[in-house]
């Protein structure tokens, strides 16, 4: 008969239930410099989407573990008062293993290592880890087993977490995938009868060039971590997402810009080493015209041991956002990333006196190898066909043709409809963990650029932009760091690509790669601030700093002295403070 840990809100199954050999644990003791254990130390563990899964407390001798974990990658933290806080990344379960973690909290430096996985029984814990496991802020020992039917909640509503930020900024992305410059964007994630989440993500604001208002909205439905896990590991999630936007420049009649979508994400495991993770999105643009949009995607992961696997991924349409946050990891925390991505509006342009929207269709084929405890080497190959791309132009863009110019939202700049183009592309990377902080990834590879030919005629129209740019092969390097600074606990990640500084290289979004590596030098850099106790929650400041050499930009020439610049990637450099509670 099944057991519930009113603890540590786990399920206990009798010996030989089938259960519990799908299912994998993790145990490990907390202490301090000289070795002692340490009691009441509070253990979270994060999936891989950066949601809450259990927290337990440490008992006399700094003990404690979370048994029955489905398996998938987790992520721990470790924090006690007069302590660093201690992360783990990356634990991978696996049905029928148990992960031992030595945990050594300094005042400088903490610390996490992952000492051995082994097999383990059927039963995968024994009873003295067991009585480990609680939830309580309490510093008891021991907490006494309680009937599964004491463990319902009467709340509606529990577990509420969320981040408020308010930003600004001098451009944004461009070509209408990118924020407002003045807005204020917020996460708030809910449980719904200790059953389901539920998430709401929202931005409002302005750009500030052009005044034009924007807004977004999105809702998600996702199956609680434990009741997914009760269900055989399968979450799926289903989402509603509304967006607007008014474009200034096109005319006084001009509509607003409005998009309407629906999308479902599921993830199964077939056997112990195929994992698949699939969805489809289904969207309504509407500007001038209405498009409706099927964007159906998927990834598998095939473990051929358990340090090598291998993924083929393929997406058809608007950009598979889901999976590019499936794989953020603990280093990206799962409201953040829906914040950043919930005012990504669909990349529009006209043509012909037509609006289209930008599709892409993506398939890719990585292998991925795990070299030790901290490094882990990659390589992939893609294929990418993109419909209607679209580029953001500065500079003298009036000599164009209006009839198929559409003024950029978020910049003084115009959207071109540079036309059709399918490019291949490789890239080799390594990753390395120097500590639970501090990361390092080098990546080399290949890919197809858009570059103008130099010797093409004065460029009048839109239709002469499309004829002078062709494509071209071209070797990239990037370098990838992220950390955390001892002291002062800034979060900050740097990267650089360089390529021919003439070549227009378009990003690729790897969707089996959690590196993508993006033109020129970008910096993040997350401060946090001290609260005086006037709330409970956390304040940091956020800077953004996205292609800061200004590399890909290409000029043409427009006649009369006057030039156009082509730019995949704009310059950007936004701010602002994020509020997390």
């Amino acid at each position: 008969m099944a057991l519930l840990w009113g603890a540590a809100g786990g399920v206990c199954s009798a010996a030989g239930d089938p259960v519990g050999r799908l299912h994998g644990t993790i145990v490990g003791v907390v202490s301090d410099a000289s070795g002692s254990g340490q009691l009441g130390a509070a253990v979270y563990l994060f999936n891989r989407f950066d949601k809450l899964v259990k927290k337990v407390m440490t008992n006399e001798k700094g003990a404690f573990g979370f048994d029955f974990l489905p398996p998938d990658s987790y992520s721990v933290r470790v924090s006690l008062p007069s302590f660093l806080p201690a992360v783990r990344q990356n634990i991978m379960i696996q049905p029928g293993m148990r992960s031992f973690l030595a945990i050594n909290l300094a005042s400088l430096m903490s610390s996490v290592e992952l000492v051995y996985s082994t097999q383990s029984p059927a039963n995968l814990m024994t009873d003295d880890w067991k009585w480990v496991l609680r939830s309580s802020m309490s510093t008891r020992p021991v907490l006494r087993f309680l009937p599964e039917a004491d463990r319902q909640s009467t709340t509606v509503f529990g577990d509420t977490r969320g981040v408020v930020r308010v930003q600004a900024g001098d451009s944004a992305n461009g070509v209408f995938g990118g924020q407002p410059d003045l807005g204020t964007a917020f996460a708030v994630a809910t449980s719904v009868l200790n059953k389901h989440e539920l998430q709401v993500t929202g931005n409002l604001g302005y750009a500030s060039r052009g005044g034009a208002p924007a807004a977004s909205l999105r809702t998600r439905l996702s199956r609680s971590a434990e009741n997914s896990a009760l269900n055989g590991g399968f979450s799926p999630e289903v989402l509603l997402t509304v967006r607007q936007l008014f474009v200034v420049g096109q005319g006084a009649q001009a509509p607003p810009v409005r998009t309407l979508s629906t999308a479902a994400l599921d993830r199964i495991s077939v056997g112990d080493r195929l994992d698949v993770l699939y969805g489809a999105q289904l969207e309504s643009v509407t500007f001038y015209d209405r498009l409706n949009l099927l964007s159906p995607f998927a990834r598998l992961t095939y473990k051929i041991t358990a340090n090598d696997e291998i993924q083929a991924a393929f997406s058809s349409g608007a950009p598979p956002e889901e999976i590019f946050r499936s794989q953020g990891g603990a280093n990206e925390a799962q409201l953040g990333q829906d914040v950043g991505t919930v005012s990504a509006f669909p990349r529009v342009s006209l043509r012909d006196g037509r609006v289209h929207v930008q599709r892409t269709g993506n398939f890719e084929l990585a292998y991925r190898r795990k070299l030790g405890r901290d490094t882990e080497v990659t390589a992939a190959l893609f294929e990418e066909r993109v419909a209607n791309g679209t580029m953001l132009a500065l500079g003298a863009t009036d000599v164009l043709d209006r009839a198929e110019v559409l003024p950029d939202p978020f910049s003084s700049g115009a959207v071109l409809n540079v036309g059709s183009y399918q490019r291949r592309g490789a890239m080799i990377s390594a990753t390395h963990q120097w500590t639970s902080n501090w990361s390092t990834s080098v990546a080399v590879g290949n890919a197809g650029t858009l570059d103008a030919n130099s010797s093409a005629a004065i460029v009048a129209t839109a239709g002469d932009v499309r004829r002078v740019l062709r494509q071209v092969q071209r070797n990239w390097i990037a370098v990838r760091t992220s950390g955390v600074a001892p002291g002062t606990s800034t979060r900050f990640v740097v990267s650089y690509l360089h390529t021919d500084g003439e070549s227009s290289l378009p990003m690729h979004r790897h969707l089996t790669q959690g590196f993508s590596p993006e033109l020129g030098l970008n910096i993040q850099i997350r401060q946090p601030l001290p609260g005086l106790g006037l709330w409970s929650g956390r304040l940091e400041a956020i800077v953004e700093l996205r292609n800061a050499l200004s590399n890909g930009y290409q000029r043409l020439d427009g006649g009369q002295g006057r030039g156009v610049l082509l730019m995949p990637t704009p310059r950007t450099l936004r701010g602002g403070l994020a509020f997390i509670f």
